[in-house]
């Protein structure tokens, strides 16, 4: 191989690198914001269903007391 092959070569190869190490960063970031976002989301689910829940306890309440 002479110069002028190497020269184009080994520059490529390593913008190739780059390339590939800056996609899986972002892909790291990316999986652990969809981890916190699922979490959030169960939270959320749990949190709703405790108001759900206590929104019937008052209609019971509600009821017995003939409002």
């Amino acid at each position: 191989m002479n110069y002028d092959v190497l020269s184009t070569l080994i520059p490529s190869i390593f913008a190739a690198v780059g390339v590939w190490v800056t996609l899986n960063q972002e892909v790291a970031k990316l999986k652990g914001r969809v981890y916190r976002l699922e979490s959030d989301q169960s939270e959320l689910k749990a949190m709703l269903k405790e108001c759900v829940e206590g929104i019937h306890e008052l209609k019971v309440l509600l009821a017995k007391k003939g409002m």
